[in-house]
């Protein structure tokens, strides 16, 4: 989506219920951060969050807080019909004005269901130009993965037309066996997902089936450690990675069991463990100099990490020789 039509969307007259609850208290008291949405939203590099806080603090929120009004059991099964506002864009500015007691106005947007705000929040994402390869990737895939397991849901109730994100047609019968959004894309059984989403996005259907091992890789993996490799603090070889997302798992919290769950996945021949850490430092190796690029202080700190990740590369490829 273009900034050009979010802002178009933004400024629906239709969207508004009442214009004097845009400062209203009573929302704000409401406002929800949903974590599954917050999800979808890339880390910042700390630099990036930093100056945001620093616009934020010199100039206010100048730019409206995207909020879907909805209930709480449409955001939880089971829960209640109360009313409840779920933030949809604007987590960072959040937790800026929250943090800062800065004062912050809100749009309203209507949605018909969960999905639908995933989907307008990675189209969103997609649209913005500041996105790494790796976050870029990552929202790809989500979207595939959210589209095929929303397929097999609606095919499974018997249900067609609106609630159905972008066909009427039903599944067929082998979607039934596929429950769930971490669905291994080599058992995909029709494929059209990721050719729709190949043509709209401009990519191959095999660059959106491993986009989608990607992101089921990383959500096998704790939300801290998974902002901190997407924000790039931390790198894994993505292919690594993609492995972890074609089979089921427990939650990883840390890069030791990263790299235990990545040798149980491959199993590696005889100085295969030799190997595989000098893959994991040249991927650490690559976000380094990404960082390094990025940054605007602390660049001693980053060379000496530079230089002691390049020796520890030579002290194993010595090994070999």
């Amino acid at each position: 989506m273009t900034k050009k039509n979010y802002t178009a969307a933004l400024s629906t007259k239709t969207i508004i219920k009442d214009q004097s609850l845009l400062r209203h208290g009573d929302i704000k008291t409401l406002l929800r951060r949903v974590p599954e949405l917050e999800a979808l939203i890339p880390p910042l590099h700390p630099n990036e969050f930093r100056q945001l806080e620093a616009n934020l603090l010199r100039e206010g929120c100048r730019d409206a807080l995207l909020v879907w009004e909805t209930t709480e059991a449409e955001l939880n099964p089971g829960g209640s019909d109360g009313v409840v506002y779920a933030l949809v864009d604007g987590y960072n500015r959040h937790r800026i004005c929250t943090e800062h007691d800065l004062d912050f106005k809100i749009h309203l947007r209507p949605f018909e269901n969960l999905a639908q705000v995933r989907q307008f929040m990675i189209d969103n994402q997609l649209g913005r130009r500041n996105l790494t390869p790796e976050q870029v990737s990552y929202l790809r895939g989500l979207r595939y993965l959210a589209e095929k397991g929303d397929r097999g849901k609606y095919g499974r109730s018997g249900k067609k037309g609106q609630n159905v994100p972008f066909d009427a047609a039903s599944p067929n019968e082998a979607n039934d066996a596929h429950k769930g959004q971490n669905v291994p894309y080599g058992n995909d059984p029709g494929g059209p997902t990721a050719e729709r989403l190949a043509a709209q996005y401009k990519v191959n259907a095999k660059t959106i089936k491993r986009d989608a091992e990607f992101a089921a890789g990383l959500n096998r993996l704790a939300p801290d450690l998974r902002t901190e490799i997407l924000s790039g603090r931390q790198s894994v070889n993505k292919a690594d990675l993609q492995r972890l997302g074609k089979q089921p798992g427990p939650v990883l919290a840390t890069m030791s069991e990263v790299t235990e769950a990545v040798q149980s996945a491959h199993p590696q021949s005889a100085g295969g463990e030799d190997t595989m850490a000098v893959q994991a430092l040249v991927a650490r190796l690559d976000g380094l100099v990404k960082r390094l690029k990025q940054a605007n202080d602390s660049r001693k700190a980053l060379c000496d990490e530079i230089v002691e990740c390049a020796q520890q590369i030579g002290h194993l490829d010595s090994k070999d020789n």
